[in-house]
């Protein structure tokens, strides 16, 4: 019997020095995450001198409309206005610290009330995702990295310097998706990425209007691939966005005016595919920053651009021809000052037309319901530009600013555009003036 207790007190032992020893292996291996809350409220008041394209309640703005006059002359959209949100306060949780061995794992949730639910602000998503680094794998110096979520498109990343809520868009791009990207970081300075996205919040156009379901069931995600160049006081960076489309994954009608006679829901073969490049500079030196933008974008919709593609040929039934819209944007800007801060951003859009010549009538115009455009832009654009000279007052966590943003559009007739779509007749200028006042108070 006394053996028998002292087994039993021998193998208890055992057990609580194996528990014990195995509780202090998981702590040297494993680090707990470290929660740090961030954000802003933020109030702005908006004046415009011209009725304009834009989103959730005027606040994401894109170009004055174009002139539409009545049966007495009079211009309709030449109306003043003037509104106040405060529908961009932002809240969100950064995740750090969490390793696990030679892992390590970030992450970030980050939402605002910009959605809108009639005259209530809801909540909306718009980043969620983790990090996850591998330090000096194998026997080179790097760091490999994942990021597994919802983020920035990485050609979306650098932001022009200014305060209004659309950053500089449609001179830039503008877009967070879900998304795997990877990363490879060599000597610390240069930084190789390669990745896949899926449409979700902003989207490619097309037959059935803006939709994921071109990518959805075409089966091959948006890719990404770039490289970029870290310095002391420089940052350059290039890459190139690709996109494959399935304008029809099945026939939508019947068609009975066709000779060959096909039904609803018939496969087809459609396919689109269109690829996007961009480089990026930026300099920053004290309170002196400058950066620039330019990219030359096939489609672009879905970075909300203003672009789409045209349909060319329709003579086969089953397997529709495509050719996107290419255009060339690009922003200039800089920040100068802490506490009194001036900053201002030029960007030029210019519509070059499609990649492949279109089928026109007998005044040698394209049928302009062949051309799928972006929602927030019209296919009667031909070139556009936007100056915004800002002047912020920085005192600490508080921030009063004021910018002006004079957008001008060159329209011509939408329904009489080019063999490349281009518009020819009656091209004029729109321009709307704009006046923003902002306050915003940080966590």
């Amino acid at each position: 019997m006394a053996m028998k207790k002292s087994l039993i007190i021998i193998l208890t032992t055992l057990a609580a020095l194996w528990a014990t020893d195995s509780m202090a292996q998981r702590r040297k291996v494993e680090k707990d995450s470290k929660f740090t809350p961030y954000g802003f409220f933020r109030t702005a008041a908006i004046f415009d001198t011209r009725d304009s394209k834009a989103g959730s309640e005027d606040m994401f703005y894109f170009r004055p409309l174009d002139h539409t006059f009545n049966f007495e002359g009079q211009d309709i959209y030449n109306s003043m206005s003037l509104k106040s949100y405060a529908i961009t306060t932002r809240l969100g949780v950064n995740v750090t610290g969490y390793r696990y061995g030679a892992m390590k794992v970030d992450g970030k949730i980050e939402t605002d009330f910009y959605l809108m639910n009639g005259n209530t602000a809801s909540l909306r998503l718009r980043h969620a995702y983790v990090d996850i680094y591998f330090d000096k794998l194998g026997y080179m110096e790097n760091k490999f990295s994942f990021k597994v979520g919802q983020s920035w498109h990485p050609m979306a990343e650098d932001l022009p310097y200014c305060v209004n809520i659309e950053t500089g868009a449609p001179f830039t791009p503008f877009n967070w998706s879900p998304q795997l990207m990877i990363e490879y970081t060599f000597a610390d300075r240069i930084h190789y990425t390669l990745g896949a996205l899926y449409p979700m919040q902003f989207l490619p156009t097309g037959p059935l209007g803006e939709s994921e379901t071109y990518i959805k069931y075409g089966l091959i995600p948006e890719l990404y691939g770039g490289m970029s160049y870290t310095g002391k006081h420089f940052t350059a960076k290039a890459g190139v966005d690709f996109v494959g489309l399935k304008p029809r994954w099945r026939t939508l009608t019947r068609d009975y005016v066709s000779e060959d006679w096909y039904d609803r829901g018939t496969k087809v073969k459609d396919r689109l595919y269109m690829f996007s490049p961009f480089a990026y500079l930026q300099f920053e030196k004290g309170m002196f920053k400058i950066n620039a933008k330019s990219v030359f974008a096939q489609g672009g919709d879905h970075l909300r651009l203003m672009g789409g593609y045209a349909l060319y040929d329709w003579r086969d039934i089953y397997d529709y021809k495509y050719t996107p819209l290419r255009s060339t944007v690009s922003f200039l800007s800089f920040s100068i000052g802490r506490k009194l801060q001036f900053m201002c951003m030029g960007g030029y859009m210019k519509a070059l037309g499609t990649a492949h010549n279109l089928s026109v009538d007998e005044e040698g115009y394209c049928r302009s319901e062949d051309i799928y455009y972006s929602s927030a832009g019209d296919k009667g654009i031909a070139q556009m530009y936007r100056v915004t000279p800002t002047i912020a007052f920085n005192a600490g966590k508080l921030t009063l600013a004021v910018e002006y943003n004079n957008t001008s559009v060159q329209y011509g007739l939408s329904t009489k555009l080019d063999n490349y779509a281009i518009p020819r007749e009656n091209l004029h200028w729109v321009t709307n003036h704009r006046v923003m006042g902002v306050v915003r108070f940080s966590l």
